[in-house]
């Protein structure tokens, strides 16, 4: 009884040994090795595969890529991944960039793989190892390619409602529909105090003067309230009230650039660090909007205003605003190709959400999920903007400029010229000093002070 006691108790320790070290090895490889993997190889490793190599499974490092096993569990020396961090080898250096990982980060890789034989968490491993078939691929399903921002404007078919008498407009009809299916009914007709309230409100965002009240309510004629609608479309505060809501589309903030010497920062997105001259572009959103701009011409000044036929190019450019004062990353803390990447994300990101309907910055670092979209058409659309550049034009006329350039040659010249003649007094006034001096010492000696 005695030793089948101790044989229990012997079990049962060492169980709970091999449960703690097991622990203690999640923690190690979660704390100090996934962390290391994920910060500087996921970005090219994992669904990427560069050099036909993955990094985010113990299967996948023991498979290598091209040139052969990333890890030898219990060889540091024979792993490439190691060596590769250590960057002992001119023709094999990792992470990219020129970063090199720090010697404590190096160190605990080193013990990973030949003290814990490259220790993986089981659950991970058995999902690494499950074999990729054809249909884990990415595919567009019929379903997808029915999403709603890919198909064509079509002009609906118009409802049939009951009370008809209420309907004066396609809107009235479906509004109608829906609130019948409901078994509701509409609210009353708004008195007119009440309607050119709304109006104004609505389309200028500001309430109508007690004067164009007294108005509205004496004008009995049928035609009264289009009028109010036309007079308040006319009006400049109309662009400037609805502007507001492309304004949060193209992520513009007014900025003061950089004139006073300090950084300003206004949040991700225009002006992030201040631009001088970004109420151009909202100026030229609000005049769009005034002038009634057709839609097509409006999305076309913002993605291509540079590639218009010459007469529209001029009061076209501003539009361009739109992604030509996007974010800048700048300065000594940032990674060069990093900045650069996450400078077009900010441009697919609103072009894609503000034109096309879809979250396609979803895709930079996996497949959509929901949207039919793939990693592949996300770097197809990043390599657009890598090698779009950035170019001044001339908002003025090009006379303008050249009466400009002229007139600024001239004051060149001059300036040039009365340099000139104040570095030749200078010259002359130090020769007259110098011989007035050498005067001086003749006359009273050399040794005299002056």
């Amino acid at each position: 009884m005695l030793m089948r006691t101790l044989c229990v108790l012997f079990l049962v320790t060492g169980a709970a040994a091999h449960g703690q070290q097991a622990q203690e090895k999640i923690e190690f490889f979660e704390t100090r090795v996934r962390p290391v993997l994920a910060a500087n190889c996921y970005a090219c490793h994992t669904e990427n595969k560069l050099g036909g190599l993955r990094v985010d499974s113990r299967v996948a490092l023991l498979e290598g890529g091209k040139s052969g096993p990333a890890i030898v569990p219990g060889r540091p020396d024979e792993s490439l991944l190691l060596k590769a961090v250590s960057q002992l080898d001119p023709k094999l250096k990792m992470p990219m960039g020129g970063n090199k990982l720090k010697d404590k980060e190096i160190a605990d890789l080193k013990y990973w793989i030949q003290t814990m034989a490259a220790f993986w968490p089981v659950e991970e491993v058995k999902a690494a190892a499950a074999p990729v078939t054809v249909s884990q691929k990415f595919n567009i399903r019929p379903e997808q390619r029915n999403f709603w921002s890919f198909q064509p404007l079509v002009k609906p078919v118009m409802p049939k409602v009951s009370d008809k008498s209420r309907v004066r407009t396609g809107v009235d009809a479906f509004i109608l529909s829906r609130l019948e299916e409901k078994n509701l009914k509409p609210a009353g007709a708004a008195d007119k105090r009440t309607l050119i309230r709304r109006a104004s409100f609505d389309l200028i965002g500001l309430p109508p003067t007690p004067e164009q009240v007294d108005a509205f309510l004496a004008d009995n004629s049928p035609n009264a309230f289009a009028s109010v609608v036309d007079r308040l479309l006319a009006s400049p505060q109309y662009g400037e009230r609805w502007a507001r809501h492309w304004m949060d589309v193209a992520r513009y903030a007014d900025g003061t650039g950089r004139g006073d010497g300090r950084l300003v920062f206004l949040g991700y997105g225009m002006a992030r660090d201040g631009y001088a001259n970004t109420w151009r572009y909202r100026d030229w959103v609000v005049g769009a909007l005034n002038a009634d701009m057709p839609y097509d011409q409006f999305v076309k000044a913002q993605i291509a205003a540079d590639l218009l036929p010459e007469k529209d190019r001029a009061r076209m450019l501003p539009g361009l605003g739109f992604f030509g004062i996007g974010p800048w990353f700048t300065g000594d803390d940032v990674v060069f190709v990093e900045a650069r990447a996450n400078e077009r994300d900010d441009k697919i990101d609103a072009l894609s959400k503000g034109f096309l309907g879809l979250t396609v910055t979803c895709a930079r670092c996996h497949n959509h999920k929901y949207d039919p979209l793939s990693q592949k058409d996300y770097y197809a659309l990043a390599g657009i903007f890598g090698n779009s550049g950035f170019a001044e034009y001339n908002l003025a006329p090009e006379r303008d400029v050249e009466n400009y350039q002229a007139q600024r040659k001239k004051v060149k010249v001059a300036e040039s010229a009365l340099q000139e003649y104040a570095d030749a007094s200078a010259i002359r006034v130090a020769q007259s000093l110098a011989l007035r001096r050498n005067s001086t010492r003749k006359r009273f000696g050399a040794g005299t002070s002056t």
